[in-house]
């Protein structure tokens, strides 16, 4: 158990951060909404309240907590972090104890139970893996390995345009992408967590369906979504970098879709009145399908080619002269009032989408062929 002597010195050191540091602390800590005072309460009081959460059953210990702010600002840790006895024991004041800490709330549904407290992090997978997110909703992650590829289209792929060029080789580091597209089952679970930066509506979609993607979603939402998630799972949750939606989308081949060189209605959700290559016509479906009705590609993704169009991170440039060769989004120069959207849908033709196809639109835009799907990099834990 902690020694008194110990305790009270990270008290003293987190109280005296300057409160620019203390809110990056509290960032870094994954703290649970609600466990914590407003930033308008005293930083003594705050404090207290980390304290109490790092010992509390979700808490991640005081060690990590004074690891932590060493790490990130040289603090001069207490003895306790290496397991020694004080060398200058005192007798300080006994800290006043807080008051009782709440239970996370949630907005009540009628129609749902209360979501539970989240659970501390677990160490990083290595493989594909599983996020509860209450009310019946699951969010299944696919691992994507490391790994090199040539990211456009070459200059002889049929009905190209000139923004998928020109083609340069990307490295692209693991990472873990949503195994669909968010779906509205998920969507509502996550509205339902509190808000981060702007509100949610819990069922934005024109076509209503728990297994159907979301729609009607605008970059700004996607981002809010990725936010809330990664504060209730302690995962770091985000939208894809376009280098990394397309790495993920080819799954290892260069053909304009991960099934070939053409594409038919029977594999892909899309306006099959149209054909690419040597394809033929099909059903015009008129709306989204459930996600996982189509073969997946060797990734085990789902839906990349049709359904909804997807955001990702990056800002519009009109062509890859000076794109990053690391995987990373793309977020300096460019058209910082558009944001990128891969994969075509279910109102596009096949040409639309195609793995090296751009689209467009404003971070504010939504409509019915817009939804997004997540990714999260090396989960980062304070018990590792």
């Amino acid at each position: 158990m902690t020694d008194l002597t110990s305790r009270f010195r990270l008290f003293q050191l987190l109280a005296d951060l300057p409160q620019p540091q203390f809110e990056g602390l509290l960032f870094a800590l994954n703290i649970p909404a609600g466990n914590i005072p407003a930033s308008s309460a005293p930083q003594a009081e705050r404090v207290r309240a980390v304290l109490v959460w790092a010992e509390s059953p979700i808490g991640c210990g005081l060690k990590p907590v004074a690891a932590l702010a060493r790490d990130m600002f040289g603090l001069d840790a207490p003895a306790f972090l290496d397991d020694e006895p004080a060398t200058a024991p005192v007798t300080p004041a006994k800290p006043a104890q807080p008051p009782a800490q709440k239970a996370r709330e949630f907005p009540k549904s009628p129609s749902a139970p209360q979501h539970a407290v989240p659970k501390r992090p677990e160490p990083k997978p290595t493989g594909p893996f599983t996020e509860d997110l209450g009310n019946g909703a699951t969010l299944e992650m696919v691992h994507i390995s490391a790994g090199t590829f040539w990211m456009g289209s070459p200059e002889n792929e049929e009905e190209r345009s000139k923004a998928e060029g020109p083609q340069h080789k990307v490295s692209v580091p693991e990472f873990w992408m949503g195994k669909y597209p968010v779906t509205q089952r998920q969507w509502y679970a996550v509205s339902l967590l509190p808000d981060i930066d702007r509100e949610l509506k819990p069922h934005p979609s024109a076509f209503k369906g728990d297994q159907l993607p979301v729609e009607q979603v605008s970059w700004h939402d996607a981002v809010e979504f990725c936010a809330r998630l990664s504060n209730y799972t302690g995962h770091t949750y985000r939208l894809p970098s376009e280098a990394e939606w397309e790495y993920a989308c080819r799954a290892g081949t260069t053909t304009p879709f991960y099934f070939g060189d053409t594409i038919s209605p029977d594999q892909a959700n899309y306006d099959g009145n149209y054909t690419y290559g040597a394809g033929k016509k099909g059903i015009y479906r008129k709306c989204t399908t459930d996600v996982g009705n189509f073969k997946p590609n060797a990734f085990g993704l789902y839906d990349m080619h049709g359904n909804v169009r997807e955001w990702c991170e990056d800002v519009w440039h009109e062509n890859y002269e000076g794109a990053p060769a690391d995987g990373s989004a793309w977020l300096e120069g460019g058209n910082g009032s558009k944001r990128l959207l891969r994969g075509g849908s279910w109102f596009f033709n096949p040409r639309l989408c195609r793995s090296a196809y751009r689209d467009v639109n404003g971070p504010r835009g939504s409509n019915r062929i817009i939804g997004f799907r997540v990714v999260s990099v090396a989960p980062r834990t304070l018990w590792q």
